[in-house]
């Protein structure tokens, strides 16, 4: 899959949006359901969040990597 850069973009917002939404979820269900339960879907989770990360983003960071969101840097590193 070849994308230009503004469609690259479009995916990588939509993906992240995702993902998050999927994290968020997974913060809702703690202490909701039991911890069976609650270990289940966040390793059901990790599966596809790594499936989107390496089967979608990663090709796209590797066609333009500028789109690669930077880690935060904390205050420590500034100083």
């Amino acid at each position: 899959m070849v994308l230009n850069r503004e469609q690259s973009e479009v995916v990588v917002r939509a993906v992240v949006a995702a993902m998050d939404k999927l994290d968020h979820s997974l913060c809702q269900l703690r202490g909701q359901c039991s911890d069976e339960d609650y270990a289940e879907y966040g390793g059901k989770l990790d599966a596809v969040i790594g499936e989107l990360t390496d089967t979608v983003l990663a090709p796209i960071f590797a066609q333009h990597p500028e789109l690669e969101p930077q880690p935060a840097q904390s205050d420590e590193d500034e100083a």
